[in-house]
C-alpha cells in the first residue's frame, strides 16, 4: 500500500529544514573561511615583516668610512690681487673669477683659501709655485719630509729632503708655515713642492708665508689662509 503524499506544510518543514542545514553550513564555511583567512594574513604578515627585516639587513649600507688620504692643491700665484698681493690659490679658483685688484685706496678683493680637511686623514699637499722671484736664502733642518720638483731641460727633477735633514742656502719665494705644528716648508721659484702630513687634534691652524713678499703676506686669503681640522 503506497504510503500517502506528504501534505504541504510537512513539505515546507522539510524545506525550511534543508535550508536551516543549508544556511548553518554556509556560516559555518564562512567563519571557516574568516580563520583562515586571518591566520593566512598574520602569517603572511609575519613572513612580510621577516622578509622586510632580511631585506633591511641584506640592504644596510655600513657607515661611510673616512678618506684615509686627501689632496691638496695650492698654487703661489704672483700679484693675485695686484701689485705685491701674492697669493695661496685654491686650484679650483685658478680659473675662477679672480679678486678685485688693489689701489692705491684700497686692499684687494677677498680670496678665499681657507681649507676644510678631517682629523686623522694623511693630507699630501701639492703648491705649484709659478712666482719666479727669489725672494731669500732657506738654511736650517727640514720640519718634515717634502719633495721639490723642477722641470730641468732633461726632464723633470725630484729633490727630496727629509725631516731633520739640512738644508743649506736653497733659493726660495715663499714658505708653507704652520708655526703652531712647526712645519715649515720652502718654496723654491717655479716649483711644485709635495709633502704628507696628518692633523691629529681637531682645530683651526693657520698657514702663512714667512718670506717677506709684500703687503699680501700679512693679508687672510692671500698668504695667510686657515685649515679647518674637523
Amino acid at each position: 500500500m503506497r504510503a500517502p503524499p506528504p501534505s504541504h506544510s510537512s513539505a515546507l518543514r522539510g524545506i525550511g529544514l534543508k535550508n536551516g542545514f543549508v544556511a548553518i553550513l554556509l556560516v559555518l564555511i564562512l567563519l571557516i573561511g574568516l580563520a583562515a583567512g586571518w591566520l593566512g594574513g598574520s602569517i603572511g604578515l609575519v613572513g612580510k615583516n621577516l622578509y622586510s627585516n632580511q631585506s633591511q639587513t641584506a640592504s644596510v649600507t655600513p657607515p661611510a668610512t673616512l678618506d684615509t688620504t686627501k689632496v691638496v692643491n695650492l698654487v703661489v700665484i704672483p700679484d693675485w690681487g695686484g701689485t705685491g698681493y701674492d697669493a695661496f690659490v685654491v686650484s679650483t679658483s685658478v680659473n675662477g673669477t679672480a679678486p678685485e685688484l688693489a689701489t692705491n685706496a684700497s686692499g684687494p678683493g677677498p680670496n678665499d683659501n681657507n681649507i676644510t680637511i678631517h682629523a686623522g686623514v694623511s693630507v699630501t699637499f701639492v703648491i705649484t709655485n709659478i712666482d719666479t722671484a727669489v725672494l731669500l736664502n732657506f738654511t736650517g733642518p727640514a720640519s718634515t719630509d717634502f719633495t721639490v720638483y723642477n722641470d730641468t731641460e732633461n726632464g723633470q727633477v725630484a729633490s727630496h729632503y727629509s725631516a731633520g735633514q739640512s738644508v743649506s742656502s736653497l733659493p726660495i719665494s715663499h714658505t708653507f708655515t704652520i708655526q703652531s705644528l712647526n712645519v715649515n716648508i720652502p718654496i723654491p721659484p717655479d716649483t711644485v713642492v709635495t709633502f704628507t702630513y696628518t692633523f691629529v687634534t681637531p682645530g683651526v691652524y693657520k698657514y702663512f708665508c714667512e718670506t717677506p713678499c709684500g703687503p699680501g703676506m700679512d693679508l687672510a686669503g692671500y698668504m695667510i689662509g686657515y685649515l679647518i681640522v674637523t
